[in-house]
């Protein structure tokens, strides 16, 4: 079984895009216990490296980034509600009644608060609410607000995570910190291994708000090839679309112009030597992951996806399959470790 501690561990942890720093200083104490060297470049990115005994050994790169989705405080009105603008991508149909936690000098509980449908006129009772009318109420008058809070500051969804049936956790901002519980997973594993290449493991910002902090630890590493660990759709009853993935498919891989196709093939034969399951993602474009960012820096990086089946994505209930962790993690070992991964750089 995954280690559904880890995820909790990482998901209680508030870093809205662009402020990753709580989440940052974790993620350096846990990567430090498997690797030689764990720094952070000027952007924010933790990166930790993992030498080979190899002379002149290539560079691999695997990357999770570990920002997540949230809210930021605009303004403050008289009488002490917080209205809010979003970070990331969240629909406003799932924000009224959630649980909020506002970061501002210290960190204040809330409520998030909309009219209540039995004072909605019949033309609003038919809309969703837009953001720009929610509000957070944390319980305080004004004067008392401005004590703690101020416009600027942060706002998370509150954690609650909850382990289901069947190996299935829900919780927030598995999105993308459970990839980064995969990449801890995935350097414990290894550990001990000495790999043909030097390996760097990357927690990355900024991904929520355009693919930032891989883009410039790619530039900065300058690798030979690249693993980039993202999430994509698992199948619900209204998911209606070719592109989710039931549980229990194992690691998604991604098939198009995004993904280097030798680097691909050599992934895909390595899992099919040691018998571990997958399934193919076909995207005919940007994949919309920081695998798009990766690929394209310097003079371009032999790059590959895996993705983790997710089940309501950018709300709090975030739900994976630790089943399929567990297979993402044997799959990446299983390429590192095999025979014909060195050769596919260039």
């Amino acid at each position: 079984m995954f280690d559904t501690k880890l995820i909790e561990k990482l998901s209680n942890l508030c870093g809205v895009s662009g402020y990753e720093y709580n989440v940052a200083e974790y993620v350096s104490e846990l990567f430090g216990e498997y690797c030689d060297e764990v720094y952070s470049d000027p952007l924010g990115n933790v990166i930790a490296v993992k030498k080979s005994t190899q002379p002149n050994a290539p560079k691999l790169m695997i990357e999770a980034h570990m920002d997540e989705i949230g809210l930021m405080v605009t303004d403050i009105d008289e009488d002490g509600f917080l209205r809010f603008t979003q970070v990331g991508g969240i629909d406003a149909r799932i924000l009224p009644a959630n649980e909020a936690i506002v970061h501002g000098k210290e960190d204040v509980f809330g409520i998030i608060g909309a009219k209540p449908p039995h004072l909605m006129t019949a033309e609003e009772s038919g809309k969703t609410t837009p953001m720009s009318e929610l509000y957070i109420d944390i319980g305080y008058s004004r004067e008392q607000v401005m004590k703690i809070v101020q416009p600027g500051d942060t706002a998370t969804f509150r954690n609650k995570t909850l382990v289901m049936k069947n190996g299935t956790v829900s919780t927030k901002s598995q999105d993308d910190r459970t990839s980064v519980a995969v990449l801890a997973s995935v350097m414990k594993k290894l550990a001990k291994y000495d790999a043909p290449y030097d390996i760097y493991y990357c927690a990355c910002v900024q991904e929520e708000v355009g693919l930032r902090g891989a883009k410039t630890a790619a530039y900065g590493i300058n690798p030979d090839m690249a693993i980039v660990i993202d999430v994509c759709h698992a199948t619900t009853p209204d998911s209606g679309s070719d592109e989710a993935f039931d549980f229990g498919s194992g690691a998604i891989l991604t098939k198009g112009p995004n993904i280097h196709p030798k680097l691909l093939s050599s992934v895909m034969s390595a899992m099919d030597d040691a018998g571990i399951s997958y399934e193919l993602e076909v995207e005919g474009g940007d994949t919309g992951t920081d695998a798009w960012a990766v690929q394209v820096s310097r003079c371009g990086i032999p790059t590959v996806l895996f993705s983790i089946p997710l089940r309501y994505m950018h709300t709090p209930v975030e739900t994976v399959s630790c089943a399929d962790l567990s297979n993402i993690v044997n799959a990446i070992c299983s390429f590192i470790t095999s025979e014909g991964g060195a050769d596919i750089c260039f």
